[in-house]
């Protein structure tokens, strides 16, 4: 097949996971992929224009995206999300007109944000590909044609501490069964728009600062979030860490626990558990709000723990800090869980049928 990809950006999660890993995969296979991401990032702005005269340069960008789609005529082309994070449609409506055959990916609820435009984009397309079940259940009554793939995990990338591989033995100076130097320290990672979820944990989190060496460490792009939480002004020891692609991986493995508080909203219950997947695959012990996708992935006590009030997470957080054999008694299960329902190579095979399916016209 001949695939176009129209993506959100480089740095965009949704880009880096839900597409850029496939491609490739899928060009090892034979398959002629093209790859047309939103100069700049779709929620990004170029530096001195700000974001509205950026905007034009985007429009200006994809309306030569779509010129360079009409010459390389793809089979069927995969429109990640949407083109523009506004109200606008008219390119998709034009992409529709140009493209043979065009699928949707969405791993979030869009129709949160904007229910009309949400609505046209499903009617638009051949095919979706949804994050989740409760995004597909949302779809199908615009588009019954509909494939679910949960955004996935490239676990080779994800060799990290606690991991025992074929052929690898466990790296026991980097194990949870290994002593531990202070302090412990729970980490988070994650868009600098949702650090105001970690909220959620300021009252456990002052207290469990009075009885344990504890380090708040939050990885995201910017830190202005995280200031206007004002931790340390309550006594929680925070750090951040400017997200970068080149180190992502390797800046999780100093956690000891992986946290992804979460309010239950109509945004969040839609989203797909990338932050407790990429715990998972890094050996890291992951503790989550038990909203909708996060409680399919993680089984209680299992591969990972769950927690909705403040006491019950004040419960689990002060276990796992005390208990360094606890934290370690789910790692390979967890691991395992992203090997064989989330990760890369196990979905690959889906998303080709679901193309060649739609190719073909079914």
């Amino acid at each position: 097949m001949r695939i176009a990809f129209l993506t959100s950006g480089r740095r965009v999660p949704s880009s880096r996971f839900r597409v850029l890993p496939f491609v490739p995969h899928l060009q090892r296979l034979g398959h002629e992929c093209l790859v047309l991401p939103s100069r700049p990032d779709k929620y990004a702005s170029l530096p001195l224009l700000g974001f509205r005269v950026s905007g034009v340069v985007k429009r200006w960008n994809r309306r030569g995206d779509l010129a360079a789609l009409e010459r390389w005529s793809p089979d069927v082309v995969v429109l990640e999300r949407e083109l523009f994070s506004d109200g606008s449609h008219d390119l998709e409506q034009e992409l529709r007109e140009k493209t043979r055959r065009l699928v949707l990916d969405i791993d979030d609820g869009l129709f949160a944000l904007d229910r009309h435009k949400f609505e046209v984009l499903c009617g638009l397309t051949d095919h979706i590909i949804a994050g989740n079940d409760l995004l597909a259940t949302r779809v199908r009554p615009i588009n019954p044609r509909v494939t679910v793939i949960p955004t996935c995990i490239d676990v080779e990338k994800y060799q990290g501490r606690g991991v025992r591989g074929e052929g690898r033995e466990t790296n026991l100076a980097n194990s949870p069964l290994a002593p531990h130097s202070s302090p412990l320290i729970l980490g988070w990672t994650g868009t600098a728009a949702n650090i105001d979820y970690l909220d959620i944990l300021r009252e456990p989190l002052k207290i469990l600062s009075r009885e344990f060496n504890l380090e708040l460490c939050v990885i995201a792009e910017s830190a202005r979030p995280l200031r206007r939480l004002g931790f340390d002004r309550v006594g929680i020891r925070t750090r951040f860490v400017r997200w970068s692609e080149a180190t992502e991986v390797s800046d999780l493995y100093p956690f000891d626990v992986g946290v992804m508080p979460m309010p239950d909203t109509d945004w969040t219950r839609y989203k797909c558990g990338l932050k407790i997947l990429q715990y998972m695959a890094a050996g890291i012990p992951a503790v989550a709000s038990p909203v909708e996708v996060n409680s399919e992935i993680i089984h209680h006590g299992v591969n990972g723990w769950l927690a909705t009030t403040s006491d019950e997470w004040l419960f689990v957080l002060r276990q796992l800090l005390a208990e360094p054999v606890r934290r370690a008694s789910v790692v390979e299960a967890a691991r395992n869980t992203v090997e064989q329902r989330y990760s890369v190579a196990v979905q690959l095979p889906r998303l080709i049928a679901c193309l060649e399916a739609v190719c073909a016209g079914q």
